[in-house]
């Protein structure tokens, strides 16, 4: 997803949301690889909630632990302002491309029977 933003203006977090991302793909890539079935469909479609939800609460957390608390609220709101917007975009483009890789994997039979 972070290749996405880019080419959408979104690089301003980039080096933010490559280190907040990777976990994310290791974890789904794992879980996906080794439990492919429809109840997967379901944190796929929570994910991007998920995400913005650790956007808005690390990336502020960092700024409010260096530099104090009323910079991380304000900080919030700075990244709140560019990441509920962008949460959406990418949150839909994130969930249409499982769907579309989850059907195209079903219908070559590249996923185990339990699927």
């Amino acid at each position: 997803m972070p290749i996405l933003a880019y080419p959408l203006g979104l690089e301003h977090f980039q080096d933010i949301w490559i280190w907040l991302y990777i976990p994310f793909a290791i974890i789904y890539g794992v879980f996906i690889w080794f439990q492919p079935h429809e109840d997967m469909m379901k944190w796929v479609f929570i994910t991007p909630a998920l995400f913005l939800t650790v956007i808005l609460t690390v990336i502020p957390s960092w700024v409010g632990l260096s530099a104090g608390i009323l910079e991380g609220v304000q900080f919030f709101v700075i990244v709140a302002i560019v990441a509920v917007p962008a949460a959406f975009v990418m949150g839909f483009v994130y969930v249409g491309l499982a769907i579309v890789l989850y059907a195209l994997f079903r219908k070559k039979k590249w996923l185990p029977a339990s699927s």
